[in-house]
C-alpha cells in the first residue's frame, strides 16, 4: 500500500471513537468493526491494503491464541488515537477497553512493509501480546516475540510521488474491487481448467460403457464357448491350442483355447458370469456418471457466477487427499459459510442422506415448486447471519436449475420436515428468499 494512500485512510479513520470487534475472515485479513464502519485488512505479503465492502463471505471461523487476543482486547473499545508511524507504513490504532475493576491500553499495528507485513498486538507497555506472524531473529534483524518489547523498525525515507484521494470511502471501495477482479479472474481460470479436465474425463467414461445388449451378446458367446467344450471335453486334448465345435443345431464354433481344457472352460463361465453382472449393474453406472457430470457441470455455472473470491472459494476450498477421497464418494458435498457447515445432495439419495442426518434446527432450503436439489446448514444452535441464508439459498437454486430467471427458495427448520419416502418431503412455517439467476 502507498504511503499517501495510508495517510489519506488514517486521516478519515480519525473520526471513528468506538471499535466493536476485530476479528480475523481469512488467514491474513482483519475485519475492523468501528461504530458505523467496517474495515478490511489484507495483511498478506506483498499485497497488503486496506478495503472495506458491503458484504465478505467467509468460510471458517478463527480460534487461534491470536483471534482470542483480538476479541479480548478489541470488542466494545473506545478509540484512544489512530496514527500512522513517521514516514513508515505502519498503522496504529490504540484503543482503551474499560471494565469495573481496571482499564486496558492495548494497540494493534498494522504493519504494511512489503515482506514483513505483520499485525502486531502491544500492551500499553509496548509489549509483544500476539501477533499475526512471530518472528524469529534467524529469519529477521527485528524479531517479534510475545512477551518481549517490540523494537521500532529501521527507518528509510519514503521516495513517492504524493496524491490527494478526494473520498476514502469511494478509494477504499475500488480498491476492493480492484483486488476481487484480479484474483477472482485468476482463480476461476485455474479451477475452471479443473472442473473442465473433470467433466472430459466422465464424459470420456459415460461415452466408453457400452450397451447392455453388446455386454449380453458377449456374455452369451462365453458362455457357449464354455458349454461346447464341456460337452466335448471326452474328446478334447489338454495340449491343444485351437479347436472347432458344432453345436446341437450343427453350427461350427473356432474356440481358442486358454491354458487346459478344464481351465478354459472355467474363464470361459467366469468371463460370461461377468459380463451378465456388468450388463446388469451398467445402468446403476451410466445414472451414477451422469449424477456426477451434472453436478459438475452445475458446480462450474455456480462457480462462474461467483462474485467475489471468497465466494468461489467457499465452493472449492483447498481439501487434504483425504477429504476428497471421501468427497468423491459421498453423495452429497459439504461447503463452509461463516463458520456453519452446508451440505448439498448431488442426487436423490444424497438428499435423503443429509435430511436423515440432520438435527432439529439446522435449516432446511428447497426451491419452491420444482424438483430441486436439497440443502441444510448446520446451525449448531447459533445464530444464522443473514448472508448466510442468502447464500444458501443460491447455492440451492444453482445446483438445482441452469436457466435464467428469478427463483423462490423455501426454509425452514429441520423439525417442520415431514419426509413422505426418501427425498420426498412437506414442510410447514415457511419463509422464502428470492434468487435471481444470470
Amino acid at each position: 500500500m502507498k504511503y499517501y494512500e495510508l495517510l489519506a485512510c488514517c486521516e478519515f479513520l480519525q473520526s471513528f471513537k468506538h471499535i466493536n470487534s476485530v476479528l480475523r475472515v481469512e488467514d491474513n485479513i482483519l475485519k475492523i468493526n468501528f461504530q458505523n464502519f467496517t474495515l478490511y485488512a489484507n495483511m498478506k505479503r506483498g499485497l497488503s491494503s486496506l478495503f472495506t465492502c458491503s458484504r465478505f463471505y467467509t468460510a471458517r471461523r478463527y480460534c487461534a491464541p491470536f483471534d482470542t487476543v483480538l476479541a479480548k482486547r478489541f470488542t466494545n473499545a473506545a478509540v484512544e488515537r489512530i496514527n500512522i508511524s513517521l514516514n513508515d507504513r505502519v498503522l496504529n490504532i490504540k484503543v482503551l477497553q474499560k471494565n469495573s475493576y481496571k482499564t486496558i491500553s492495548s494497540t494493534l499495528k498494522l504493519e504494511f512493509t512489503g515482506r514483513n507485513t505483520n499485525v502486531i498486538i502491544l500492551d500499553e507497555n509496548e509489549i509483544v501480546v500476539e501477533a499475526l506472524r512471530h518472528i524469529d531473529e534467524s529469519i529477521s534483524s527485528r524479531a517479534v516475540k510475545i512477551g518481549e518489547k517490540l523494537t521500532a523498525l529501521p527507518k528509510f525515507d519514503i521516495k513517492e510521488s504524493m496524491f490527494k484521494i478526494n473520498n476514502v470511502e469511494v478509494f477504499l471501495h475500488e480498491c476492493y474491487k480492484a483486488a476481487q477482479k484480479k484474483e477472482l479472474e485468476s482463480f476461476k481460470a485455474a479451477k475452471t481448467a479443473l472442473l473442465n479436465n473433470k467433466i472430459d474425463k466422465l464424459q470420456k467414461l459415460l461415452d466408453g460403457l457400452g450397451s447392455e445388449d453388446e455386454l449380453q451378446k458377449e456374455a452369451f458367446m462365453e458362455n457357449k464357448k464354455a458349454s461346447l467344450l464341456l460337452m466335448h471335453r471326452h474328446v478334447l486334448k489338454d495340449y491343444e491350442k485351437e479347436c472347432e465345435l458344432a453345436d446341437i443345431n450343427g453350427q461350427n464354433y473356432k474356440i481358442a483355447l486358454e491354458g487346459r481344457v478344464q481351465e478354459s472352460i472355467d474363464k470361459f463361465f467366469d468371463k460370461a458370469k461377468k459380463l451378465k453382472q456388468k450388463a446388469k449393474s451398467l445402468h446403476k453406472e451410466r445414472e451414477n456418471l451422469t449424477e456426477k457430470l451434472e453436478f459438475t457441470k452445475r458446480l462450474l455455472n455456480t462457480l462462474n457466477e461467483a462474485e467475489s473470491k471468497e465466494e468461489a472459494e467457499i465452493l472449492l476450498p483447498k481439501r487434504k487427499r483425504a477429504d476428497k477421497k471421501e468427497d468423491a464418494k459421498s453423495a452429497f458435498c459439504a461447503f463452509f459459510i461463516e463458520g456453519h457447515k452446508v451440505l448439498i445432495g448431488k442426487n436423490e439419495r444424497g438428499n435423503a442422506e443429509i435430511l436423515k442426518t440432520a438435527k432439529k434446527n439446522d435449516i432446511w432450503f428447497h426451491v419452491k415448486n420444482i424438483a430441486s436439489a436439497h440443502v441444510i446448514l448446520k446451525t449448531d444452535k447459533s445464530n444464522i447471519p443473514l448472508n448466510a441464508l442468502e447464500f444458501c439459498a443460491k447455492l440451492c437454486v444453482n445446483f438445482s436449475v441452469l436457466g435464467a430467471g428469478v427463483y423462490e427458495v423455501d426454509f425452514t427448520p429441520r423439525r417442520n420436515i415431514k419426509i413422505i419416502s426418501g427425498a420426498h418431503v412437506t414442510y410447514t412455517d415457511f419463509k422464502t428468499i428470492c434468487v435471481s439467476k444470470s
